[in-house]
């Protein structure tokens, strides 16, 4: 191998992948030919392992490019709004020794269970709570753990691109562009985070699964990949599990190697196992949910992709006309870009090369099938929406394919017409970008298509004359530039909706210094400004919680239907002006204390764009006073706000609390009565509680707007509440019964490979 530097001398030596050797057989462990793999005869320079580390390292470099060009790049949507903010509050929770499945206090947000995507159970989410809880930027703490799983990604693409036969450099090629395609580094990366660890993961888990089909490793490693897939809590990786095992069980099947296929059903069972204690209390609490709807075929055209999206793949600058939101018909964002190389090198390619290993290829053009009929499916098909979201599997097989055919070398025969016809694609491509923004991108499209013209022109000619190390340095250097290029030129700005976003905690905590106790903000979400929400006048989602200031407006992915319609509240806490007036009147039939007090709410905060000048330069009712007025909001505080831990908010007259202890899954209340009533918390009736009088089982009440309320006796009596997620106990006990069975698989897989070999070593 000539010398290299950089990412080229992390890859070293260039190896040719082999088909497998050695006699097939169905024993696991046994070498064959059935699905081929990466040879034996690696080069001793770089070990795999380093060289896979490597292009992590590279990616963890490319990553921080958008960073430095956009500071709030990786600070998108709900990634400010949602996942950022729960992130620190978790971390310092686990400092203090608390783990938590339940928060009252968080309201709609606060059933972390059924949640599913804030990851509770994933250890490596863990691992980065406390990582991000030592951070006072959000933004700079979602940008490490964002560009920590690029570099994972792309190590996960290398090995996987590996397994199925590429060379090094190939490998490496594809492993640092696909985490920087469009929809994974702009959508993922950028505000929808547990989407991209379910990817990473998954591709992880399908470089285990094959080397296990191979019957090179042992079942516990996927297991442990799949279960990482799983407790991600993104039912998109879920489904990439089903179809990469589908897929490597259509092969053994054709091939006849029934006991590798046992394995393989046996693995893969149990790592779907894990999938219980995750999805359990989400399907638990669907009937007091939001989403009770979800599950629908429809095909509203949102976020749906066509063909004409994927031909202008290797276009920077191509903007996809996909509606979107707020209506919008053109995206801001190249949520179908691939890689600037992969269409303007097919010309170039042995395709001889996939014709003699089609066979052996068999799962994977399997997988990249399903992936393009279902990345141009309709918008809703059951519980999977927005099928854009599934582009960046389909690119992950296509990369992949790319890297095998690649491994064979650039094509040397009838240059002019392969140029020709590499030519055609990038001039087409920059006409289909130019296309869809015909006016106010002009340079920025002209910059792109001669950026991809000089790069294939450039890897064309070095890699006829130098070979793959050479070619593959260019078009590694070419990734590097388009990233730098498109974070640079193109209009999208991070943020969500021309937002910059609040990061910055200790701003955000001075405009809560004001409040007392429980707060409950009423705001709209369209007309608040950059300035509002940095010194926190007006915030929405977690994003409060995380400077520690108790708050019923939070972030809610499945909602609690009867809360939200009883304060109008949208699923990150924007209200609605007749919210206002429904906090001073009853709460509901039989319980005459008014709806703010049923909240046990100690701070109103008071948007002046919401309510008019009229309400929030009023004066509040008795028991309550002004703390702040300002162009943007008023503060009232209660005269004597909720002090206590406890969350009873209301009793029948004749009913005397004595003592109120709670914590987040319980509470025990001790009380007096003259005659049986009701006792109201402030807790939603999320599914899950158990409560019983003096340790016998008694109903809970679905109580108004969704609060908890319990019938009670006459009597002094102690009343315990107590919280489980639905299904938990189930899911926990088998997942560890799943986790007992790889070990034992595992163990078993490990004797017959071992016995085996000393079959095969006497013959």
């Amino acid at each position: 191998m000539r010398g290299s530097t950089g990412v080229q001398a992390a890859v070293g030596a260039e190896t040719s992948p082999a088909t497998g050797s050695g006699p097939a057989d169905e024993v696991p462990g046994a070498p064959s030919a059935a699905v081929p793999g990466p040879s034996s005869h690696r080069s001793r320079r770089v070990p795999e392992w380093l060289v896979t580390l490597g292009i992590g390292a590279a990616a963890w470099v490319i990553g921080a490019i958008p960073y430095v060009q956009q500071r709030l790049f990786y600070y998108v949507g709900d990634q400010y709004e949602q996942f950022a903010p729960l992130w620190h509050v978790f971390g310092q929770r686990l400092r203090n020794g608390d783990w938590v499945t339940m928060d009252p206090a968080g309201w709609m947000g606060g059933n972390y269970a059924a949640e599913a995507l804030t990851g509770i159970w994933n250890p490596v989410n863990l691992a980065n709570f406390v990582l991000v809880s030592y951070f006072d930027d959000l933004a700079q703490a979602a940008a490490v753990v964002m560009v920590e799983f690029l570099g994972l990604l792309a190590m996960g693409t290398f090995l996987v691109a590996r397994e199925h036969g590429a060379r090094r450099w190939p490998a490496a090629v594809v492993a640092l562009a696909v985490p920087f395609s469009g929809f994974t580094l702009w959508y993922e990366a950028a505000g929808w985070p547990a989407g991209l660890m379910a990817f990473t993961w998954v591709t992880w888990f399908w470089w285990a699964a094959r080397r296990h089909a191979r019957g090179r490793l042992n079942p516990f490693v996927p297991f442990l990949a799949g279960a990482l897939v799983m407790t991600t809590g993104n039912p998109y990786g879920a489904l990439g599990m089903v179809v990469v095992l589908t897929a490597l069980g259509a092969e053994l099947l054709l091939r006849r190697r029934y006991t590798r296929l046992f394995h393989l059903v046996v693995m893969g069972a149990c790592a779907g196992l894990v999938a219980l204690p995750v999805y359990l209390p989400l399907l638990g609490a669907g009937e007091v949910s939001l989403r009770q709807d979800l599950a629908v075929l429809a095909n509203d055209t949102f976020l749906v992709p066509d063909l004409g999206d994927l031909a202008a793949a290797s276009s920077p600058t191509y903007l996809p006309s996909i509606t979107n939101w707020g209506g919008a018909l053109l995206e801001t964002q190249p949520s179908t870009y691939l890689a600037w190389f992969v269409l303007p090198l097919l010309p170039w390619l042995r395709w001889s090369r996939l014709r003699r290993r089609a066979r052996s290829l068999a799962g994977l053009l399997g997988i990249a099938g399903f992936y393009l009929l279902a990345t141009l499916g309709p918008s809703n098909l059951w519980l999977f929406r927005w099928p854009v979201r599934l582009v960046e599997y389909l690119y992950l097989a296509v990369a992949v394919l790319f890297a095998v055919v690649l491994s064979a070398g650039l094509a040397t025969d009838v240059p002019r017409r392969r140029a020709v016809a590499s030519g055609a694609i990038v001039l087409g491509g920059g006409y289909l970008a130019w296309a869809v923004h015909p006016s106010d991108l002009d340079r920025v499209h002209a910059t792109g298509l001669l950026l991809v013209a000089t790069a294939t022109a450039l890897a064309v000619v070095v890699g006829r004359r130098r070979g793959l190390p050479a070619l593959g340095a260019v078009l590694v250097a070419g990734t590097i530039a388009v990233v730098a290029f498109q974070t640079a030129a193109l209009p999208y700005r991070p943020g969500g909706f021309g937002l910059r976003a609040a990061s910055d905690l200790t701003a955000l905590a001075g405009g809560t210094t004001a409040y007392e106790g429980t707060a409950l903000q009423l705001a709209r979400h369209d007309v608040i400004t950059t300035e509002q929400m940095r010194d926190g006048e007006i915030t929405f989602g977690n994003l409060v919680r995380a400077t520690g200031t108790a708050t019923v407006a939070s972030y809610s992915g499945i909602g609690f239907q009867e809360f939200s319609d009883a304060l109008c509240m949208d699923y990150r806490g924007a209200t609605c002006p007749e919210a206002f007036g429904r906090l001073w009147q009853p709460a509901g039939p039989g319980y005459p204390v008014p709806l703010v007090d049923a909240l046990r709410v100690s701070t109103l905060v008071l948007q002046r764009d919401l309510l008019g000048d009229e309400v929030v330069d009023g004066q509040p009712p008795p028991g309550w006073r002004v703390v702040e007025r300002s162009p943007v909001r008023a503060v009232w505080v209660r005269d004597e706000p909720y002090a206590d831990e406890g969350r009873v908010s209301w009793t029948s007259p004749a009913i005397e609390v004595l003592a109120d202890s709670a914590e987040e899954a319980d509470e025990v209340v001790r009380y007096r009565a003259e005659d049986a009533g009701r006792v109201l918390f402030a807790r939603l009736a999320w599914p899950g509680y158990s409560v019983t009088v003096d340790g016998d089982e008694v109903p809970a009440i679905d109580g108004p707007a969704g609060l908890l309320a319990v019938s009670v006796p006459a009597g002094e009596h102690t009343l315990a509440l107590e919280y489980t997620p639905p299904g938990l106990r189930v899911g926990a006990a088998a997942a560890a019964g799943a986790g007992l069975v790889v070990v034992l698989q595992s163990g078993l897989w490990w004797w017959q490979r071992r016995r085996t070999r000393r079959r095969q070593a006497g013959r």
